[in-house]
């Protein structure tokens, strides 16, 4: 038995070896990836902003209003608020802020076809004017020069889909904490990944595309079985049948912030939901990504446990897992250094040690755990 263990922490060294590569390489392609500024800038696109809520009467006032302080043109800004079957005041809500700001807008709600935010934000698109579609959601705000700063990434780049990082505002405790430094890397690896030709992560919540793109490539035409996927799996898309036509806007003035989730449910059905949609990505490098991830942390817990039996395994052991912690630390130093948050890296000992055991937990449960989402019940995927 020991030469079996033996044989199979080599291989969890060589998993984390790969590992380390992967987020060297994104490390290097974020460090690469030019800075979009505001410089030499004249706003001139038409853009709809398009909102999907559903029971956000608490956060919907706090997202509209930060639209209307944009440094962009109002006249260059129009709001489409979709209402998705809300049981609170949300509607209501929505309706009541928009005729208090100067922009052109309208609320959509009680419509049959929507059921979602994809058919949310197809509903909207088709009532819009605008030739850049830039989606949020309802719990998000943004900074002031958000769309300004969109637009002038979207004329120099001439990208067809634009999206940009998302920060987590977040209280004392450990768990929001954890979070907001868990998202500030996958910013990181969302804008490095489109460096290097390989994007796998980008977020609803700061996502911009042309009005014509998303009508050529058919919208959420097959990827409408997932509920969740209106980010990622629209960029496989998007990325399949036109690869150079992706922008990451790289600036803190393109940032969206959120709160984090103040419950530990919460959180983990948010990351099965997460997870649930490289399940329907059929793409290969997602795929490969996800395994190597998900193996990396469920090997590591392993081998913490097994180094609690076997001390002659403790070598091997202890540079298998450091070659995975080196790799952590590197990815959310750069992260945290960018976003001007290093402070939050004291937590990384204990975040690390979570996020071995609940990577490993989601990723099991995403593939059979049904979820919930916006008070409806999801079944696992089929």
């Amino acid at each position: 038995m020991y030469a079996s263990f033996h044989a199979l922490f080599i291989f969890f060294t060589i998993v984390n070896f790969i590992y380390f590569l992967y987020i060297a390489i994104h490390v290097v392609g974020w460090i690469s990836l030019p800075v979009s500024l505001l410089s030499n800038f004249t706003p001139k696109t038409k853009i709809t902003v398009v909102i999907s809520a559903r029971n956000e009467e608490g956060t919907i006032q706090k997202c509209l209003n930060a639209i209307s302080a944009q440094t962009y043109p109002a006249t260059l800004i129009e709001i489409i608020v979709v209402d998705d079957h809300s049981s609170d005041k949300t509607k209501e809500v929505a309706e009541k802020t928009l005729s208090q700001i100067n922009i052109v807008s309208k609320c959509i709600s009680k419509l049959e076809s929507i059921h979602g935010k994809k058919s949310a934000i197809t509903e909207a698109i088709k009532n819009s004017s605008g030739e850049l579609i830039v989606v949020t959601d309802a719990d998000c705000w943004s900074n002031n020069k958000w769309l300004s700063t969109i637009e002038a990434e979207y004329q120099k780049s001439g990208a067809y889909m634009l999206y940009g990082p998302v920060q987590i505002i977040c209280g004392n405790s450990f768990l929001e904490r954890f979070q907001s430094l868990e998202l500030d890397g996958f910013s990181l690896l969302s804008g490095a990944g489109l460096k290097i030709g390989v994007p796998l992560l980008c977020s609803g919540a700061n996502i911009a595309y042309t009005r014509k793109l998303f009508n050529d490539v058919e919208g959420f035409k097959g990827i409408d079985n997932n509920p969740t996927g209106d980010d990622v799996l629209l960029m496989f898309k998007v990325h399949k049948k036109y690869p150079n036509k992706i922008s990451f806007v790289k600036s803190r003035d393109a940032l969206v912030s959120t709160s984090a989730h103040s419950s530990l449910n919460g959180f983990l059905l948010q990351r099965i939901r997460w997870g649930s949609k490289g399940l329907y990505s059929k793409n290969f490098a997602n795929s490969f990504v996800s395994i190597l991830v998900f193996s990396s942390n469920l090997f590591s817990v392993i081998a913490i446990l097994v180094m609690l039996v076997w001390i002659k395994l403790y070598p091997i052991l202890m540079l298998a897992l450091g070659i995975k912690v080196v790799a952590d630390l590197l990815l959310l130093f750069c992260a945290t250094h960018f976003f001007n948050r290093e402070k939050r890296l004291w937590i990384f000992p204990v975040a690390e040690l979570v996020t071995m055991l609940y990577i490993s937990c989601v990723g099991m449960a995403s593939n059979f755990l049904s979820y919930s989402w916006k008070g409806r019940q999801y079944k696992r995927p089929v």
